[in-house]
């Protein structure tokens, strides 16, 4: 009998999820129906109870859902209770719901598997919205010697770095830093619609800082001004998305699938 696991979120057709898991699963020897589901925000606690009753495995949230998630479940994973967001939810024995966030350490993955260094460097992380919010303590734990947030309103970026422990700066998109990243990483969501992203000035080394854009799927506006500011290295998000996704099928599985490339995207 083949395990129902699913994404819900809204929009839900675009996720790659399926695939994904479907690929796992076949690696693995797990038989395995996948679904996406579509959610109102009224009903977003019900279908996730729904699903869980008729006997579902493990559930994925996307936007606009992932902060609601973390609310319902009974127990939560330290990522989740620092970022106050969860993209995974199971059951475990005693039929509690449990919720982890995999994206940060999905993200460090991703870039450690690109041969990005983290421990010791400076790090640049552009947005303060949720996406910033789940990745920002698994980067801190990975040794950063600086990791600061620039955000259109640095309020933002300010009570990140407060309420996860951090000691880096917050500051607007519109300054000039005094030193040059190595590693400049896009959270917002500017990629989604193609709209313009100011980066702060002289935050890129020509040459040796590394760009990674969150988005994937397109070249997004801060992908190609890290092209024209001749950035060493430029990644989008297909990487975490994989790595985020194999985290989410260890915790319901067990085991945690192989991954040959990142360059196959179905």
């Amino acid at each position: 009998m083949s395990a129902c696991c699913a994404v819900i979120g809204n929009p839900v057709a675009h996720s790659r999820s399926p695939d994904l898991h479907h690929g796992f699963a076949q690696t693995c020897g797990i038989p395995l129906h996948y679904e996406k589901i579509l959610a109102e925000e009224d009903d977003f606690a019900h279908v996730v109870q729904a699903f869980f009753a008729s006997g579902g495995r493990g559930l994925n949230i996307t936007v606009p859902f992932k902060q609601r998630a973390a609310e319902l479940a009974d127990h939560c994973s330290e990522e989740v209770r620092l970022s106050g967001a969860a993209n995974t939810l199971w059951h475990n024995e005693q039929q509690q719901l449990c919720a982890d966030n995999t994206d940060g350490r999905g993200l460090v993955n991703a870039l450690t598997a690109h041969g990005v260094t983290l421990s010791g460097q400076r790090i640049l992380l552009i947005g303060a919205g949720g996406a910033a919010q789940g990745v920002y303590h698994p980067l801190l734990a990975s040794g950063p010697a600086v990791l600061d947030i620039a955000n259109r309103t640095p309020e933002k970026a300010e009570a990140i770095i407060a309420n996860q422990g951090g000691d880096g700066r917050a500051f607007g998109l519109d300054e000039h830093v005094d030193e040059p990243y190595d590693l400049i990483i896009n959270a917002t969501s500017s990629g989604l619609d193609d709209s313009a992203l100011k980066v702060p000035a002289n935050c890129l080394a020509p040459g040796h800082s590394v760009c990674y854009d969150m988005v994937y799927g397109t070249t997004t506006p801060f992908m190609r001004w890290a092209e024209e500011q001749q950035a060493a290295a430029i990644y989008d998000g297909y990487s975490m998305l994989i790595e985020q996704a194999r985290l989410s099928f260890s915790q319901w599985f067990g085991v945690l699938p192989p991954v040959q490339s990142y360059n196959d995207r179905g």
